[in-house]
């Protein structure tokens, strides 16, 4: 086209023209770079992924020459670089339009791909996912920590937490491992969620001051505090406590920071009894936390003992319970989420770590305040940068699935996997108690009390009656 007559003698000067034809145009005043950026538009539209050794060939530029021009058009924000036809590849270039469609393409073919199980299936499944089922539990201190980092941001009963969540996932599961990651600083403990109706007119009822194994508090790295927090509560934060023992022990915390019970009882003027109640009623409000995880034990099992009227008396008992509970803090306020799609996206990450597969009904029990339809963009986005895999995974269930590829691997081994009477039995405070909710079958109310057995993924009434 004569039009580009203009661009060709500034490629290529010394080239012969025929028929030598003059643009009835004027040309618009151009460069060499520019010349060389506009040849290669054309060539990546019609070619696809390409090195710059290959563009180089098929236009005669030198390979300097292309390199200038797709960086120039890098720059125009036409073409990505990166490794598109093979995973450690050399370094290609391809224009957004075809990348966008190559994507989308490779997207279809994936969830084409893909077999959804039975909501049976999908519970024998997280029984692995999970490390429950026998032969896939976690060992030692680290898998205390790796199964913390999957559970984290989920609350349960607090007396519920080491026998039968973490014994149940840590083969000889003993408590020290938890207490060393507690006073490394590398967990924490506390409430995330706001309790109902703790409100600062709220009569101090006795029933509600007094230590409950059934008051829901999570497990968490501490590093990811901050944005639990904020997924959690969002902008709200927990109701004070009005006049009283509370009041007294969350103001010398906030003067004096973090103190043992002892030094509670002394700057309260309380005794160790009122300031161990104290202390419950701020962590079910969310408002305390402590060093390690024995100062739950303390208070649910009333380690800490002391005489009301006689507090120069010192046990030793007591003294060796106060000293393993450890100092007391203050939950640290939540933070304003700077940028709302970041927040979405851990919350989805999490949700991911936990689940395998995710969709909203298995969100049944958690209390991320995080809306699902953000959490749903999130994984959108997860899934278009090719982090996560979207489609049908379970059947049975409407709406949007999506899965970690490590998930979708496993999902397909369970599958295959032929059933042979595996009985689980777990508390039914325990995450994995789904049914009614992902297995058929009456609900049982989430207490260390209850209980669930599992046979071969369903309930064991549900198992019998397709015996």
């Amino acid at each position: 086209m004569v039009e580009r007559r203009r661009a060709l003698e500034l490629l290529f000067p010394e080239a012969g023209i025929v028929p030598d034809h003059d643009s009835p145009i004027a040309a618009a005043p151009l460069d060499r770079d520019a010349a060389a950026a506009e040849m290669l538009r054309g060539h990546l539209d019609y070619r696809g992924p390409s090195t710059v050794a290959e563009l180089a060939e098929a236009t005669g530029l030198t390979e300097g020459d292309v390199a200038i021009a797709v960086a120039r058009l890098e720059g125009e924000g036409f073409a990505f670089r990166g490794h598109f036809t093979a995973v450690g590849g050399p370094e290609e270039f391809c224009p957004r339009r075809l990348l966008a469609r190559i994507h989308n393409y490779t997207r279809a073919r994936l969830r084409r791909e893909i077999e959804p199980v039975t909501a049976r299936d999908y519970m024998r499944f997280l029984l692995r996912w999970q490390h429950v089922a026998p032969g896939t539990q976690r060992e030692g201190r680290l898998g205390v920590l790796a199964a913390i980092e999957q559970l984290q941001g989920f609350e349960l009963a607090a007396g519920a937490w080491e026998h039968d969540v973490l014994g149940s996932r840590v083969e000889g599961y003993r408590a020290e491992w938890l207490d060393g990651l507690c006073l490394s600083g590398d967990v924490t403990w506390g409430r995330l969620s706001i309790r109902p109706g703790a409100g600062e007119d709220e009569a101090p009822r006795q029933n509600r001051m007094t230590p409950s194994r059934a008051t829901p508090i999570t497990l968490a790295i501490r590093e990811d505090i901050p944005w639990l927090l904020q997924s959690a509560r969002g902008d709200r934060t927990p109701p004070e406590p009005g006049p009283g023992r509370t009041q007294e022990v969350l103001e010398a915390l906030r003067h004096h920071g973090a103190l043992f019970p002892a030094d509670l009882v002394r700057i309260t003027g309380g005794s160790p009894h009122e300031v161990e109640q104290a202390l419950w009623d701020a962590v079910a409000r969310g408002l305390v936390t402590a060093d390690g995880f024995d100062a739950v034990r303390s208070l649910l099992y009333r380690r800490a003992v002391a005489r009301a009227n006689h507090p120069g008396l010192r046990r030793a008992g007591s003294r060796r319970a106060a000293r393993s509970a450890g100092r007391w803090s203050l939950v640290p306020a939540a933070m304003a989420a700077e940028d709302a799609d970041e927040l979405a996206e851990a919350v989805a990450e999490q949700l991911l770590a936990r689940w395998g597969v995710l969709f909203r009904d298995v969100l049944a029990r958690e209390t991320f305040a995080v809306p699902w339809r953000e959490v749903l963009w999130a994984l959108r986005r997860m899934e278009a940068r090719g982090t996560i895999r979207g489609g049908r995974f379970v059947s049975g269930f409407s709406g949007e699935q999506y899965a970690t590829p490590e998930a979708v691997d496993a999902l397909r081994a369970v599958r295959k996997q032929k059933t042979t009477g595996e009985t689980i039995r777990i508390s039914a405070a325990d995450p994995l108690n789904l049914v009614g909710i992902v297995v058929p079958g009456p609900g049982l109310t989430a207490l260390g009390a209850n209980a669930v057995t599992y046979v071969d993924g369903v309930p064991e009434q549900a198992a019998r009656a397709l015996a």
